[in-house]
């Protein structure tokens, strides 16, 4: 009892000397204040004045809580690249060049920039806004290289989108979204910079020991200026995962289908997909396969796997339907390192969408990746990467005639904030 009317006297003869002294009233509340007037510290005029300033600043603080349901993130990335290729001889693609022999020895310096704004509008919906550099035209790469006589560099729209989850374990989004889709390493379909427009359902159930979840949407490709939906090329895509434990290893294993919808134009003609990265099929339906493993060990080991195969494809290389990725990563320490070995045909993937960094995301390609990198303080990297990638081509094919190698290494500087 003494210990209580002890605090209660210290709160009184500190609020007493503050209003005294009349200084910010953010450091009264209601309830001492209502001590303050009982025992005649303050009279009612002092009282009713104090009450409106805290009324106020209540006011002013219920209109700053949204700065804490605001968060800013980003990242910046500085790399140096070197790429060597050896002699690729061009073909009928290339016009007035083909025949012509093409070699690529360059190094450059680019970097990567990614500014973004999340805001919790309610208790479930979410908005975010991401600006990043890199190339309007470029859907697989954000980077922005060093040249241009210090020209000013563009900024784009990279994320632009609005998660409303009605239930529990449900998501509805929509916009240009972040890939909804489980993954693994490697970029065998999707770019790490590919970020698809669209809607999307997503929903999420714990059953037992595992996670299900499973994933639908319908992504715009390239809007045929036409009055329907119809004309539209469009991306179809749905997935099933499961999240899971096995012998005390974490495990995930996923399915999914990727159909892409080549759309008619307003007089009815059916649109062929562009060409990507050496592909000559204009239809594709991917079938994919995927899973990891990560083991603990006094040093841990995730081992992962891809197998995709475009049951559409059409042209001169249609057998050429399939790609395959396995790798193995690990880490202790400040230390990450990673390897993967993938081997992808023609028209297995749709080389406008894939991993850029291989190949420079020439299908019909297959090859190593080793990754490397160490954590200099909580959000602070460096980090080196190379590709070791061979091209398949033939005198049957339009971009270039004949196997040739395509070698990257690069080195990065990574800072987050």
């Amino acid at each position: 009892m003494m210990k209580s009317n002890l605090k209660t006297a210290i709160k009184i003869a500190l609020l007493s000397g503050a209003a005294m002294m009349a200084t910010n009233a953010t450091a009264y509340d209601k309830e001492l204040l209502d001590i303050l007037l009982s025992n005649g510290s303050i009279n009612q005029v002092q009282y009713d004045g104090l009450i409106g300033k805290v009324e106020k600043e209540d006011e002013v603080m219920k209109k700053m809580a949204w700065a804490g349901k605001i968060k800013i993130k980003g990242d910046l990335r500085l790399r140096h690249e070197t790429r060597s290729d050896s002699g690729a001889i061009l073909g009928s693609a290339a016009g007035p060049l083909e025949g012509e022999m093409k070699t690529f020895d360059k190094d450059r310096e680019r970097y990567r920039m990614r500014l973004g704004i999340y805001a919790d509008v309610t208790e479930n919906v979410q908005a975010g806004i991401r600006f990043a550099s890199g190339d309007k035209f470029t859907p697989t790469s954000t980077n922005e290289t060093l040249r241009d006589h210090f020209a000013q560099d563009d900024l784009w729209i990279d994320l632009a989108y609005i998660n409303w989850q009605p239930l529990e374990g449900l998501e509805l989004i929509g916009g240009k979204v972040k890939q909804p889709w489980e993954k693994i390493s490697g970029g065998l379909v999707w770019d790490g910079d590919v970020n698809p427009e669209g809607a999307v359902l997503r929903y999420s159930h714990k059953l037992g020991g595992a996670e299900l979840i499973g994933s639908a949407g319908h992504y715009i490709l390239n809007d045929s200026g036409g009055k329907s939906f119809r004309e539209d090329q469009t991306i179809t895509h749905g997935q099933f995962a499961s999240k899971f434990e096995v012998a005390g290893a974490k495990a995930l294993l996923g399915v999914s289908i990727y159909d892409y919808n080549q759309g008619r134009d307003k007089n009815g003609g059916i649109l062929a997909l562009i060409y990507g990265g050496g592909n000559d099929s204009t239809k594709y339906s991917l079938k994919e396969l995927f899973g990891s493993v990560s083991l603990k060990a006094p040093i841990p080991l995730k081992v992962y796997g891809q197998y995709v195969k475009n049951s559409d494809a059409d042209g001169p290389h249609s057998g050429e339907n399939t790609a395959w990725l396995l790798g193995v990563g690990t880490k202790f320490g400040k230390w990450k390192f990673s390897y993967d070995y993938r081997d992808t045909e023609l028209n297995a993937v749709y080389g406008v969408l894939n991993d850029s960094d291989f190949a420079d995301g020439l299908t019909g390609s297959k090859g190593s990746r080793l990754k490397a990198s160490y954590k200099i303080s909580k959000n602070f990297e460096v980090a080196t990467a190379y590709f070791d990638a061979k091209v398949r081509r033939d005198s049957t094919n339009t971009d270039y005639t004949n196997n040739f190698d395509m070698d990257t290494w690069q080195l990065d500087l990574k800072a987050k904030f």
